[in-house]
């Protein structure tokens, strides 16, 4: 017993001793001819002398995750040894895999691709360089380098493609997967597409909902009337982004609520909502996590939710959403007359199709500014 009280205190005074030096103390060993090195109860290769040369506290190991991470650290490594200033610039631009390979061969900068999708750019004289990755409609670039040469690539693919300012992340999966898909700037809605506006501009209701203390925004109406294209305009006027999710297995866990409200995603988005917006009294399990968010004790600051719905009454709305002070607006969309019609034409500088019944979708409306041919009718409004 006494041998091994004092095997336990020797050990003791070597972890006491590696606290109030530097370096740490060492235990060698020989076995079967090779050295090795007891660190603080570790066994490893000893890594203190490689390659002839005797390494010391003030040498810097770099670790690297794989070979992309390897070169663009010393990339990195280069500059500073000159002492150059290194700028950088992010952003995300809407382009092909074609039209950015494009890009890449047609440059003077040396290309070393990692994986299909991902690669660098470098200028070799200054060790600048450019990251890539490509998702499915859109290039994530990051550039790094002189300011010259950080400033001329953002200014020459931003003029060259449409940059991302905000996207939809929609979440697909129970555990919090989800794809970002970037929210062009094309396609934006007009004042004549909404009656019930009464004068008032698209950016001054925006600007409006934005800046108030409420955080619930209600869209009623059938479909075709212009709620998602109304939501997509508040995106596009503030460039914020939003997150959004049609399944309710997704809606039933709290994690996406907790994503919410500590993320970068100013916007919540519930479209086809009718199935969440019941009362409680009723069965509805979801409503008293979109009440704690919206003005409950978890709420947040400059935190929106917008509810979609195709429900014919508002009395069918669990009445404590609506309430005022947690709810900015109630807006019921709906078909547009001859009248209302023959101006969103005008404005949109479209011919208009008379018909009998003098009802007009504006989704029929507005989407002749694209000469396109008629593809099936998706669920997802934002897709």
């Amino acid at each position: 017993m006494s041998s091994l009280v004092n095997q336990i205190l020797k050990e003791l005074k070597m972890v006491s001793r590696s606290f109030n030096s530097w370096p740490p103390p060492i235990r060698r060993r020989r076995i079967k001819g090779k050295r090795r090195v007891k660190f603080l109860k570790k066994w490893t290769w000893d890594s203190i002398e490689t390659h002839g040369k005797k390494m010391n506290a003030n040498d810097i190991f770099l670790g690297a995750s794989d070979v992309s991470d390897f070169i663009t650290g010393q990339l990195m490594f280069n500059r500073n040894d000159k002492a150059l200033e290194t700028h950088h610039k992010e952003f995300t631009i809407i382009a092909t895999r074609a039209e950015w390979h494009k890009v890449i061969i047609t440059s003077k900068l040396r290309f070393i691709q990692f994986r299909e999708d991902t690669g660098i750019m470098v200028e070799d004289e200054t060790s600048s360089y450019i990251e890539y990755s490509i998702n499915s409609s859109s290039i994530v670039i990051k550039v790094y380098g002189d300011s010259d040469f950080v400033y001329h690539w953002e200014s020459k693919l931003t003029e060259q493609f449409e940059e991302v300012k905000n996207v939809i992340e929609w979440i697909y999966s129970g555990d919090g997967q989800s794809i970002e898909v970037p929210v062009r700037s094309d396609r934006v809605p007009v004042e004549e597409m909404y009656p019930f506006l009464d004068g008032e501009t698209l950016g001054d209701y925006y600007d409006r909902y934005l800046k108030s203390s409420a955080s619930i925004l209600l869209l009623i109406g059938p479909p075709g009337t212009g709620k998602t294209t109304f939501i997509r305009g508040l995106l596009q006027h503030a460039e914020l982004s939003a997150m959004v999710t049609y399944d309710t297995s997704i809606l039933s866990k709290d994690h996406i609520f907790a994503n919410f409200i500590e993320g970068d995603r100013n916007v919540m988005i519930i479209e086809d909502a009718d199935n969440f917006l019941g009362a409680r009294n009723d069965g509805n399990d979801f409503m008293h996590k979109f009440l704690n968010v919206g003005d409950g004790l978890v709420t947040t600051k400059n935190k929106k939710m917008i509810f979609s719905t195709n429900l014919p009454s508002i009395g069918d709305v669990d009445p404590a959403l609506i309430r005022p002070g947690r709810c900015f607006d109630i807006l019921n969309f709906d078909t547009l007359n001859d009248e209302q019609a023959a101006k969103l034409a005008t404005r949109l500088n479209v011919e208009l199709e008379t018909k009998i019944d003098g009802k007009y979708s504006i989704a029929d409306i507005f989407h002749k500014q694209v000469e396109a041919p008629k593809a099936t009718k998706r669920k997802l409004g934002f897709m």
